[in-house]
């Protein structure tokens, strides 16, 4: 029952990124364009500045994690934990890449209960900092609603956790910092590909990508995300709008799949290690 609900929900996620992408081809990319803007992230220095500012937000969130977890393993275990489940989640159509912080849990010996409060904790925080940003766009009035259950939502989290986390301020100091680094990564991206766009654009534009693909039905929330965010720019006026989202995510892509090798060089140790908790959790059933 459990491998034909998979294939299922695997099979739903090929369409549904099949007709996202159908959708952005027929209506709203010039692959021309596409072709040009991916010559600039390929030559661009920009992209080199925001691969540094993207990993930086990264490093944040592993930092928030560690003092989250009362410090109970280096920040290079938890910054590997979180490459890999971003490798997983854009392969999959579902984000399954967050059981890899149950596995890192087991792995350094930390109470299960408390990884689970710091992640649903963590995405409180996303969900609440995101949906300010997109409320703070005042996206023509039709989308508010959307901020504002986001924003409902992230609270709502923190308050079910609250009790099992120790350090929850700097927890969210840490989560708005990241969300700032990713979005100055993503301008960094669009100033290599001359685009004429203000930070605070940047900011609203891809939080309601981000947002689109909270719930994730296509791998790395593909198609949605262009969708989403292209909208915004398009609303904003900006030429080219679904082109340039299309751009960053795909700047994501590239990074989501190459982090895994930065730490598997890197940290080879701490890879194996979550790689046996693997096998032991898979032979348990």
């Amino acid at each position: 029952m459990a491998s034909r609900s998979s294939v299922i929900r695997g099979a739903a996620g090929v369409v549904l990124t099949l007709a996202a992408l159908f959708l952005l081809v027929r209506f709203g990319l010039e692959l021309p364009v596409v072709y040009d803007y991916l010559q600039t992230l390929l030559t661009s220095y920009w992209t080199v500045v925001a691969t540094v500012t993207y990993a930086f937000a990264f490093y944040l969130r592993a930092r928030a994690w560690r003092t989250a977890d009362e410090k109970n393993a280096s920040t290079a275990v938890y910054l590997t934990s979180l490459y890999l489940g971003l490798a997983i989640n854009h392969l999959s159509p579902v984000k399954v890449g967050e059981a890899v912080r149950l596995l890192t849990a087991r792995a350094i010996g930390s109470p299960m209960k408390r990884t689970t409060a710091i992640f649903v904790a963590q995405r409180g925080i996303d969900l609440s900092v995101l949906g300010l940003f997109v409320a703070a766009g005042l996206l023509l009035g039709q989308t508010m609603w959307v901020a504002g259950l986001a924003f409902a939502g992230g609270l709502l989290a923190l308050l079910l956790v609250r009790r099992w986390i120790k350090t929850i301020y700097p927890l969210i100091g840490y989560g708005a910092a990241a969300w700032l680094f990713e979005a100055v990564a993503v301008f960094c991206l669009l100033q290599g590909a001359d685009a004429d766009i203000a930070f605070p654009l940047v900011l609203v534009a891809m939080s309601a990508g981000i947002l689109s693909g909270i719930a994730q039905f296509t791998p790395g929330g593909l198609g949605t995300y262009e969708l989403a965010m292209g909208t915004v720019l398009q609303l904003a006026g900006m030429a080219n709008p679904y082109e340039l989202a299309l751009m960053t995510h795909l700047f994501k892509y590239a990074f989501a799949f190459l982090a895994p090798v930065y730490v598997l060089i890197r940290h080879f140790p701490i890879v194996t290690l979550l790689f046996t908790q693997f096998k032991k959790h898979d032979t348990k059933g």
